[in-house]
């Protein structure tokens, strides 16, 4: 049984597309667009924006990330970071812009897909891009445990929290005294 989506640390735009509203009271505002159809989604932002306004297109993550880092070191008080895209551009964005200094009243997520998550292994660490949801199973790329995708979100990494998912099984002679 999963707990309600508001008890959890997962966003509701994690786990189906979603666009929030621009905040009408920025003063000024970026909107970061992973993909093709990001770029719309961020268009109508902008079109709908009270405040100025500027679009930044990325082709991947790490184009974006960049953009992020250049208008952080511009950001003054009233400016906003918009950025729209698959989760697995959104989600890494997000962790970023929160690690530069903003906070959750500065950054609007949109997701335009949220079939594929990222997963962090919480006994290696390694982290699998897979087509998944919150309860699914993925195999770790890193120790290869099957891992069951908690309803976890990192704030600070970007990825939801994966753990073997049969952890819990406790079998006769499984742990010796000892080993």
């Amino acid at each position: 049984m999963n707990p309600a989506l508001e008890l959890t640390s997962v966003p509701a735009w994690a786990v189906r597309p979603s666009t929030p509203p621009c905040d009408p009271t920025a003063t000024a505002c970026t909107a970061v667009a992973v993909g093709p159809d990001a770029v719309d989604v961020a268009t109508t932002w902008l079109d709908e924006a009270v405040a100025p306004g500027r679009l930044h297109a990325a082709d991947d993550t790490d184009e974006a990330l960049a953009v992020v880092d250049a208008e952080l070191a511009e950001a003054r008080v009233g400016w906003r970071l918009l950025v729209a895209g698959p989760l697995t551009a959104v989600l890494p964005l997000r962790a970023h812009g929160l690690a530069g200094g903003l906070v959750d009243a500065e950054l609007a997520v949109a997701t335009t897909s949220t079939e594929e998550l990222p997963v962090a292994c919480a006994h290696c660490a390694a982290v699998t891009w897979a087509p998944t949801h919150v309860g699914g199973v993925v195999a770790c790329t890193g120790c290869e445990r099957r891992l069951v995708v908690h309803h976890h979100v990192s704030r600070r990494q970007g990825t939801f929290l994966g753990f073997q998912v049969d952890a819990e099984r406790w079998e006769t002679g499984q742990w010796e005294e000892g080993a």
